[in-house]
């Protein structure tokens, strides 16, 4: 697998399988293999699929959804459910940054904008205008 240009991006996690029914770690492993920027290993002695993969790329609840819709039973065990909600939200929140304006580039706009506001304008208009006419 490439290198991407941020190492945060680049994730290894681990994918477990119930116990029952047996699960078939070389069919997911070839459901998952053949997908781009992404390497599978089957790790036997656990049941688990190991992946690695760019987060630009792939995420791990799309990767888990990608299995489940294709008949692969996941352990759903409480321990297995938080771990995997909590990896959801870490790299739901890290493509958000990722997508997020950096501080520079929020001040530069903010700024502008307010240049170009009603009371950065040259007074054009008498300054008899402002007072009180009764």
């Amino acid at each position: 697998m490439e290198k991407t240009a941020h190492p945060a991006l680049h994730k290894v996690r681990l994918i477990c399988f119930s116990s029952l029914p047996p699960p078939n770690l070389h069919s997911a492993m070839q459901l998952l293999g053949s997908m781009a920027k992404l390497e599978a290993i089957v790790n036997t002695e656990d049941g688990c699929l190991s992946v690695r993969y760019d987060l630009s790329h792939h995420t791990l609840e799309a990767l888990e959804n990608q299995l489940v819709q294709h008949g692969h039973h996941l352990d759903n065990s409480l321990l297995q459910k938080i771990k995997r909600a909590l990896i959801y939200h870490c790299e739901s929140c890290e493509l958000d940054n990722l997508r997020a304006p950096t501080r520079e580039h929020y001040m530069r706009t903010v700024y502008l904008s307010s240049a170009h506001g009603k009371e950065h304008r040259p007074n054009i208009t008498p300054a008899d205008e402002y007072l009180d006419h009764r």
